[in-house]
């Protein structure tokens, strides 16, 4: 070793050294116990991790094919309902305006998390409530994201569902049902288990970036769909709001939106996998995905509201003409989308299950790693199964995404929120500069409006659920 190459070591150590001494918290701050090691890695990464990555080959995924993976999460079946909620809202003004307040909300909430990951060098959503809050707020995360998850992957299949229904209808009648092969029990579970199933079990869910990339072709070509059918196609339009009828309407498109976009479970492991682990870097693969996000939420469920107004179903694609090719191939290609987003849910469900698995069981750490492999396989082949089983006895989307939109507003606000108000505390706990007052400003408001949609939909679903009122949906042959 040269003198040079000795001299760069020991300044190195020397720096790591005083970073640890002066910054860095004592072992035994119960928020970063056992971590500061990471963290001390993570703070001085610019300066001594320099020479060992022009040894070793950088590995992960790039920003922009980040960029693909959120947005193949967060555009997804809420598209369908959006025109809907357009209705529900008031009109296209009142809905966009709402979008775009609370899009805000979610970025900020999305860097929030890529902050607080970065402190213990978290690899998933309830790693990040584990390392600030403890074991016991870690558990009620991860119950939330199984909860949630589970409800999603079965809004998925309840779409695949519905678009083989459509596509059949179109091509053998209306009473294609009375064929096993054609009935939703069969076409359903055998292409989902031939095309989601295989994608169930990967460790790393950069694996999933291939598809991702398909599923959000596939979803630009719906948005395509909805646009030009507003220009070209005949249909008989109803009554089109432009103002809500009360001002409480407003609020009940926040559940669809919650649920449109939330990818804040997957941030955090498409976070951990990008090569260059920074939130600067993350939040170019944020600005990117929200803004195609909501781009094409609002220009595609604008021009599906007003191409039926209010008489536009939970599900749009069943309100247009199946047997126009054009169509057909919309149709065609959402089933592609819910074939490639659901492996991307079920990740974020199995690893919590399996982070509660190993906790409730008290699992030493040194024997958590054999086990895993059997662990995953068979979680995600109960969760596939339970979620199809359901999929089957549920009857529209519009029923599971009222009630999953309450609790997307947990994952997106409430959480964020409170780990940025602890970590702030925690690193200023005099609150002595300006930048620490601000950000326990903006945790609290996060924190309140995460609160404050979370009961306020969650009681508009329960009150429209008990009064009897049905979401509209076209009937099913079957």
């Amino acid at each position: 070793m040269s003198v040079r190459d000795k001299s760069s070591e020991v300044e190195c150590n020397i720096g790591l050294n005083i970073t640890s001494n002066i910054f860095l918290p004592k072992e035994t701050d119960p928020l970063l116990k056992k971590h500061s090691l990471g963290l001390s890695y993570d703070l001085n990464k610019n300066r001594c991790e320099t020479k060992v990555q022009t040894q070793t080959e950088k590995s992960g995924t790039s920003w922009y094919a980040a960029s693909m993976m959120v947005i193949n999460v967060a555009l997804g079946a809420g598209l369908l309902n959006f025109p809907q909620a357009y209705d529900r809202a008031g009109g296209v003004f009142v809905a966009i305006c709402v979008q775009a307040v609370l899009v805000a909300f979610m970025i900020s909430a999305l860097l929030t998390l890529a902050y607080c990951s970065d402190i213990n060098r978290s690899n998933t959503y309830q790693e990040v409530v584990r390392s600030i809050f403890g074991e016991t707020t870690r558990r009620l995360c991860s119950v939330l994201i199984i909860f949630f998850g589970f409800g999603a992957c079965v809004t998925f299949v309840i779409v695949i569902g519905d678009q083989f229904d459509t596509v059949l209808s179109s091509l053998y009648g209306r009473n294609f049902c009375h064929f096993w092969y054609m009935r939703r029990e069969f076409t359903v579970v055998a292409s989902s288990t031939c095309i989601i199933l295989p994608l169930a079990f990967p460790k790393r869910i950069d694996f999933l970036k291939y598809s991702s990339s398909f599923g959000v072709l596939a979803m630009l070509y719906v948005v395509f769909l909805m646009i030009y059918e507003y220009f070209v196609g005949n249909y008989a339009s109803g009554l089109v709001k432009t103002s809500p009828t009360v001002w409480t309407d407003i609020f009940q498109v926040i559940p669809t939106i919650c649920f449109g976009y939330q990818c804040h479970m997957s941030s955090v492991p498409i976070y951990s996998c990008l090569t260059d682990r920074r939130v600067s870097s993350f939040l170019r693969t944020v600005l990117v995905a929200m803004s195609m996000c909501m781009l094409a939420y609002s220009v595609a469920s604008s021009a599906g509201y007003l191409t039926f107004g209010s008489h536009v179903t939970s599900d749009i694609l069943e309100s247009y003409d199946a047997k126009d090719p054009l169509v057909m191939i919309g149709i065609t290609a959402l089933g592609v989308k819910m074939y490639t987003i659901y492996p991307v849910v079920l990740f974020c469900g199995r690893t919590a299950i399996d982070d509660l698995y190993v906790q409730v069981r008290g699992i030493p750490p040194d024997i958590v790693l054999e086990g895993e492999r059997y662990r995953r396989i068979i979680i995600a082949l109960s969760w596939f199964t339970c979620s199809l089983t359901l999929s089957l006895l549920i009857p529209n989307i519009g029923t599971v995404i009222e009630f999953m939109g309450s609790l997307a507003a947990v994952f997106i606000f409430v959480f964020p929120g409170l780990c940025l108000f602890k970590v702030t505390l925690k690193k200023d706990p005099d609150l002595s500069y300006f930048k620490s007052k601000f950000l326990v400003i903006w945790a609290v408001f996060l924190l309140a409006v995460g609160t404050c949609i979370f009961f306020l939909v969650l009681m508009q679903a329960l009150i429209r659920d008990i009064s009897g009122q049905v979401i509209t949906r076209k009937p099913h042959s079957c």
